[in-house]
């Protein structure tokens, strides 16, 4: 814990008006994790579900190290409501978020907002084959290093499907929370009561 407040700290030395960021795994004792970030000065709890990973995750991380991110939101949100603090930071989930429908279930659970990776690497042409790391990287030129690769991503035409997923996440958000009759992404925070399970 000491050393984690000197790692904030340092950041917050360097640049005050820096927000900062801690990236969390989701092991089984993620609320005390994130309420330790919270009190060594962290603005931003970001936890990462199990379900996550890139192809520039390993095998062995991707399904074996942390809990789903369903169990891990309103476990952190509610040890943070308990210790009357959750607004005064902000939760921020990933690992596993594929759909407007998994950002809306995330924010239902719990979370502020939700930070995607996955989604946008597919909307850009990524065909999954787990190569990321390896070698000349990415056969299709998404996540390679190497010159003659890297022009094989179109950039105004990566841009426009980038912008098409998010709008279509827009419109389907917009839709989800009018069916529940809210106004706003805010007023989903914590609403588990919306969500139903599906055997």
């Amino acid at each position: 814990m000491e050393d984690h407040k000197k790692h904030v700290d340092w950041i917050k030395t360097v640049n005050p008006r820096a927000l900062v960021s801690v990236k969390v795994s989701t092991p089984t004792d993620v609320d005390m994790v994130a309420i330790g970030s919270y009190y060594a000065g962290a603005n931003i709890i970001h936890i990462d579900g199990g379900y996550g990973g890139t192809g520039a995750a390993p095998e062995i991380a991707k399904k074996n190290i942390a809990m789903p991110i369903e169990y891990a939101i309103p476990k952190v949100h509610d040890y943070l409501e308990s210790e009357g603090v959750r607004d005064d930071t902000v939760l921020i989930a990933s690992g596993g978020i594929r759909t407007a429908d998994d950002v809306a279930k995330a924010i239902a659970l719990g979370a502020d907002g939700c930070v995607v990776a996955t989604a946008e690497a597919v909307a850009v042409g990524c065909t999954h084959c787990g190569n990321c790391e390896r070698g000349r990287g990415c056969q299709v030129g998404i996540t390679t290093t190497d010159p003659e690769l890297s022009r094989l991503v179109d950039p105004e035409w990566g841009e426009t499907r980038i912008v098409n997923l998010f709008t279509a996440w827009s419109k389907r958000l917009r839709s989800i929370l009018t069916g529940f009759g809210l106004e706003s992404v805010r007023e989903l925070r914590g609403r588990r009561d919306l969500l139903v399970r599906y055997k």
